[in-house]
């Protein structure tokens, strides 16, 4: 009997073993950011991969589940069908808070039974046991995707980053063509990019289109190629301003090697790829090669910058390797910092401050100022840029509803008096004259519930009405291209605490929480999201299921995407004192007004009827968009446009500081930037805004006021030699 006891109670204690392993069906790895690098509250790639120990195929969802602001958790949900024996690799986008503190993830079956789970704690206040590094807004931070040689690793140890905000790091995070992001909002975070001579056979299309949307909306590239060369039917050679063409060997010039920064006494005759611009380029950067063509160009792409370098700098040689940090610093340098040089440009009438305006480039450690290190940021602070800055500005707009305004303390104290009056005197004496003293307990606690009644309605009444839907949009494009953006800031209110389910949503757009942020965030002061906000994440967007709203909130959300098309077309005709623009109002709402903005001038435009064009033959004042504004003497006078203590363009007319911060906010700045900086090549940006444009989306089954406000920007380029 005893025998059998043992047996019995050994039994028990192993179950729960058997039953541990039974459970381990699945194995997941998790690889976030770039090298972990993050942009806190930006996308950032985030690569899984998922084997299971299932004999048979498996379909259901993962979710992978983070904190993404002070209010928001962010909860991705991808579609997957699990093969026995076989790895699949899932690269999604997300969005972590600065101090995010658990990651969760989850495979559900499709019944939505939890078949696996796991939370990993990604925060932690000693810096070397994380799994998320933060770049901060005075940091740089290059993705590199290649062949690592010639000391570019070494950047980050080698190399400070100079921005407006102060001396800040060199963050270089790395990834193999596997874990290249698969989407444009995993190139988000970047400054730049280095395609270092990657092999092109190991890229997915995909990724190389992901790669291409990225720059067209505002990304940085420096392309560097080597032994492989770029496929011509890659979508990438038609964004390059430079035509690739053939492999020939050329001696480096003392002169050029010099510019870089290398020893010019050791020239060598390297491989090197004739790069010759295309016709509609527009370079602000030219290195020509000594027989034809040019070593390394610098270009528009869009809203975006490219840069080709023509040949493999280890290529040099071995004696090279000692100034490999002074040859980077210029070449990406270069790319991040815009300055026209051809002698048909005339002077930019911005002087320096362009290259201010938020703007970062590099330089060698030797060479940034000797109080650099007293300027860099505590690891556990984090200042918002310039973007979150007027995102919080923007959504100042969105909650301007009277059912958000705090309520008078007068009316508490006003509700508070008359219970106590209620309670004491009044009660009191209506007892005693009805000689009812004793019922006093029975009376003060009717009276509490009357009031407590009267409260619960009368705030619901405050903060009840009518359901809205609040959004500020900016759509921008480039005449006679297919590049145009769109940018949405919504909020909706709901007089009921619901979940409301979205509807017309556009395939590739990328949706997500958005919420005000503290200039300065700390890691101690951690806030509970508790809005959770599920997304579908697949076929390259990313799209709300439905949003909880409480009648205490506004549930805000930003969105980009790609635009098929923009809502109206223009032609600009610039003459001595007077411009011809000609308007083609496509879209079915009409146009209130707008403006027509050069380096120099601008000139204010009328209304457009829907489905119509109007032509405005209109006089042009002086107007500097960084801070030189004409007084109506004729005079100039200093109007400085800061923001955040940096130099920024601010803008003429009735859109002033609404559409500013609009055309400032996170996912518009970037275009921003090189909207500014195409105007010092003679182009026009052509604004307007649309009276009641219909909004991104559509509430299901619900009826609401809508307040939309819609900007459209154009630029209208004029290309010269």
């Amino acid at each position: 009997m005893l025998r059998i006891l043992i047996a019995f109670l050994l039994v028990l204690m192993s179950a729960p073993c058997i039953h541990a392993a039974r459970d381990v069906e699945f194995n997941v790895d998790l690889f976030c950011g770039w090298d972990e690098y993050y942009r806190p509250m930006e996308w950032t790639p985030a690569e899984v991969g998922i084997t299971t120990n299932l004999t048979e195929p498996f379909e259901g969802v993962f979710t992978l589940s983070a904190q993404q602001d002070g209010l928001n958790t962010l909860n991705i949900v991808h579609n997957v069908v699990l093969t026995p024996n076989q790895r699949l690799d899932l690269p999604l986008a997300t969005k972590f808070d600065f101090h995010i503190g658990k990651c969760t993830l989850a495979i559900r079956d499709k019944r939505g039974r939890t078949r696996w789970e796991q939370a990993i704690d990604m925060w932690d206040f000693s810096a070397a046991n994380r799994l998320l590094k933060v770049v901060q807004d005075q940091d740089l931070l290059i993705g590199l995707m290649g062949q690592p040689q010639f000391g570019v690793l070494r950047l980050k140890d080698e190399t400070v980053c100079m921005s407006p905000r102060g001396t800040g790091n060199v963050c270089v995070g790395t990834k193999v063509p596997r874990m290249m992001p698969w989407d444009w909002t995993g190139f988000a975070s970047l400054d730049l990019l280095i395609l270092y001579d990657p092999d092109w056979a190991q890229l997915r299309s995909q990724q190389v289109k992901a790669i291409c949307d990225w720059v067209s909306n505002g990304g940085t590239l420096l392309l560097v190629l080597g032994q492989h060369p770029l496929p011509q039917d890659s979508p990438l050679a038609d964004l390059l301003p430079f035509q690739v063409g053939d492999l020939r060997t050329c001696e480096i010039p003392s002169g050029v090697l010099t510019e870089w920064g290398l020893d010019a006494g050791r020239p060598a005759a390297v491989p090197v790829w004739s790069l010759s611009a295309k016709p509609e380029a527009l370079l602000w950067k030219k290195v020509a090669a000594p027989d034809a063509g040019y070593l390394y160009g610098a270009g528009y792409a869009g809203f975006g910058r490219v840069a080709v370098l023509g040949f493999e700098p280890s290529s040099l040689g071995a004696e090279q390797t000692r100034h490999t940090a002074e040859f980077w610093t210029r070449q990406i340098a270069a790319c991040l910092d815009v300055q026209p040089s051809a002698p048909s440009i005339p002077p930019s009438p911005y002087g320096s401050q362009a290259g201010a305006a938020g703007r970062r480039t590099i330089v060698a450690k030797e060479q940034a100022p000797s109080d650099a290190g007293q300027q860099r940021m505590n690891e556990n602070r984090l200042r918002i840029g310039i973007a979150q800055d007027a995102s919080n500005r923007v959504m100042e707009h969105l909650y301007q509803l009277r059912q958000m305004r705090p309520v008078s303390i007068w009316w508490v104290i006003l509700i508070l008096s008359a219970l106590a009056v209620l309670l004491g005197p009044v009660d009191y004496l209506v007892l005693k004259r009805l000689d009812k003293l004793p019922y006093t307990w029975l009376t003060s606690t009717g009276w509490i519930l009357i009031f407590t009644v009267a409260a619960y309605y009368g705030v619901q009444y405050l903060r009840g009405g009518t359901m809205q839907l609040r959004a500020v949009s900016v759509l921008d494009g480039i005449a006679d291209s297919n590049c145009a953006w769109a940018t949405y800031y919504t909020g909706l209110f709901a007089p009921r605490s619901d979940d409301y389910r979205l509807d017309g949503l556009k395939p590739a757009q990328w949706w997500a929480g958005v919420s005000p942020t503290r200039e300065e965030i700390w890691a101690y002061q951690r806030e509970s999201a508790m809005r959770q906000i599920y997304c579908v994440q697949q076929d390259g967007a990313n799209l709300p299921v439905s949003l909880p709203i409480n009648i205490w909130t506004v549930q805000s959300l930003l969105g980009e995407s790609p635009l098929e098309r923009m809502p109206f077309g223009a032609k600009v005709q610039r003459k001595e004192a007077t411009a011809t623009v000609e308007i083609v109002n496509l879209s079915d709402s009409p146009i209130v007004n707008g403006f027509v903005l050069w380096a120099d001038h601008y000139a204010d435009l009328g209304a457009v009827s829907a489905r119509s064009t109007q032509t405005f033959d209109v006089p042009t004042r002086p107007f500097n968009a960084w801070g030189d504004s004409a007084r109506p003497d004729g005079r100039s006078v200093r109007v400085p446009g800061t923001l955040m203590g940096i130099s920024m363009p601010r803008y003429p007319g009735t859109f002033g500081e609404q559409a500013r911060n609009a055309f400032l906010a996170q996912g518009c700045l970037n275009r921003t930037l090189i909207m500014h900086d195409y105007l010092k090549y003679g182009a026009a940006l052509v604004c307007v805004v649309f009276d009641n444009a219909p909004p991104p989306f559509t509430v299901k089954n619900r009826s609401y006021d809508i307040n939309h406000l819609q900007y459209a920007r154009q630029l209208v380029l004029n290309r010269r030699e």
